[in-house]
């Protein structure tokens, strides 16, 4: 599976950085020679990343800190304008962030709603716009959007905002590879999905306001760990240029779909 090292030197940019699955992403893919722009509003959190990754022997990848808010367009476009002073344009997007609050439809709250649409569904199609406008031009390119299982199943209480939420990035990405494959000319651009299920980050116990720990939820069965997500992403960016990944489910053994 090492079609990957053809991507040394090439820019990706990971969304969600900040921790959990989107801080291993990028740590995996500056360890295989990427430069790679991380972005996510936590600085701190940020630009201990970068100094690990400089830190570490492993690959001679580079990080670049892009601190700020993805559901916000100013900071998008800010964040694309530094990546391309500093390196030019993206060659695989990995639209990470993401946010949910566990609630019913009878009890939930409007700005929840509002903030779960746009950080998980307008965030990521605003990030692919302004990436296409470098790939169009590129020999190969790739855009990995992460859903969840939860965007293949609706039937799990208590989430139902976040659910439709990752159904439309679903339909997003399908949409996109639609019209990618529909240009003059065909495409170079890969458009893939990775859709996990219980994976052992914080995102849980926020979503839940607290009311979960890792140990209470966990305690039934293992779940996915973050590397599992990074193994996923090499596995799409192995394949040669004429194979696309379109989705990958993953779920820890012993949970249901």
């Amino acid at each position: 599976m090492d079609g990957y090292k053809r991507w040394a030197g090439r820019v990706a940019l990971v969304t969600g950085a900040s921790g959990g699955i989107g801080e291993d992403i990028a740590r995996t893919l500056a360890s295989i020679g990427m430069k790679v722009a991380v972005a996510a509003r936590r600085r701190e959190r940020l630009e201990a990343l970068a100094a690990d990754c400089a830190a570490s022997t492993t690959g001679g990848g580079q990080v670049l800190v892009c601190a700020g808010d993805v559901g916000n367009e100013a900071d998008v476009l800010a964040i694309f304008k530094s990546i391309e002073q500093r390196w030019g344009t993206v060659d695989v997007l990995v639209n990470n962030a993401g946010t949910g609050m566990m609630s019913t439809l009878e009890n939930g709250r409007w700005q929840d709603w509002c903030d779960t649409l746009n950080i998980n569904v307008a965030a990521p199609a605003l990030c692919v716009r302004e990436a296409l406008r470098g790939m169009h031009a590129k020999e190969e390119a790739q855009i990995i959007n992460l859903s969840s299982i939860y965007g293949h199943n609706n039937q799990v209480p208590n989430f139902s905002f976040y659910q439709a939420s990752k159904f439309a990035v679903r339909a997003l990405t399908d949409t996109l590879r639609a019209e990618l494959a529909a240009r003059e000319g065909g495409t170079r651009i890969r458009v893939g999905m990775i859709s996990p299920g219980l994976v052992a980050t914080e995102f849980r116990g926020r979503a839940s306001g607290g009311k979960f720990t890792y140990e209470s939820y966990f305690e039934k069965y293992p779940p996915l760990l973050p590397s599992d997500i990074s193994d996923a992403v090499l596995y799409m960016l192995s394949k040669p240029p004429h194979v696309q990944v379109q989705d990958i489910l993953l779920s820890p053994m012993g949970q249901a779909l």
